[in-house]
């Protein structure tokens, strides 16, 4: 048994094993499991199979870094965000050059760790030091109005043809970081619960993204009526 809620989400068992067991499964069914359908958008497919082989392998190496450092690595941090820009803007169009998406989807990637950490040192300057988990609050409250923006702006005004996939996706990403802020916002009033929150989060983060990321890019509920021919008139 675990002391206290704190002690558990440190431990090996939430904070490694508890997170690769699913993204490893993943990693040796996945080959196996041919889509049944051709796609949100059938042009983004095989970017979509590539995207989860490549970010489930990220997504088990980020606990491994953590547990042998002690502490969340930055790259790994920045990486998380990056491969939500790298296939939302991938999917939303698929016949932009690879490289040109890859560099706005880094350029995306920034926009939250500037503001969350510009607000922090400004606010640390007028009003005195404030707590590491400070910073983080600020960064989770900014991806999740970054996020929404996306999911009600900034896609639908580029009318994919998976529209209703990327939607879900954000709103999936919008949804970890609120219940991260939720949890470090009961943290920093001293309740042992938010870590028992942050469990959830970290399921969803880690766990689940990129198998559901990948699932309902080729659901049924998600599948497009339109092939790539009628996609490019």
């Amino acid at each position: 048994m675990y002391p206290s809620w704190e002690a558990f989400y440190r431990s090996d068992l939430q904070g490694l094993w508890g997170l690769v067991v699913v993204p490893a499964l993943f990693l040796l069914v996945r080959p196996w499991r041919r889509p049944r359908r051709a796609g949100a958008d059938p042009r983004a497919a095989g970017f979509v199979c590539a995207w989860a082989t490549l970010f489930t392998l990220e997504t088990i190496a980020d606990p491994l870094a953590i547990l042998r450092l002690g502490a969340p690595l930055i790259p790994f941090v920045l990486l998380g965000d990056f491969r939500v820009f790298l296939l939302v803007l991938r999917v939303a169009e698929p016949e932009r050059p690879l490289v040109g998406t890859i560099a706005r989807a880094a350029s995306w990637t920034m926009v939250v760790p500037v503001i969350a950490w510009t607000a922090f040192r400004l606010a640390s300057a007028m009003a005195g030091p404030f707590r590491e988990e400070v910073l983080w609050l600020g960064y989770e409250i900014a991806f999740v109005a970054l996020a929404l923006w996306w999911r009600a702006r900034r896609v639908p005004a580029r009318r994919p043809i998976a529209l209703h996939y990327l939607r879900a996706v954000l709103g999936y990403v919008a949804v970890y970081y609120a219940l991260w802020g939720l949890a470090d916002v009961l943290i920093l009033a001293g309740f042992d619960a938010g870590w028992a929150l942050r469990v959830l989060p970290n399921q969803l983060y880690y766990s689940f993204w990129v198998p559901v990321a990948w699932a309902l890019f080729f659901s049924r509920r998600y599948a497009s009526a339109r092939s790539p021919v009628q996609a490019r008139r």
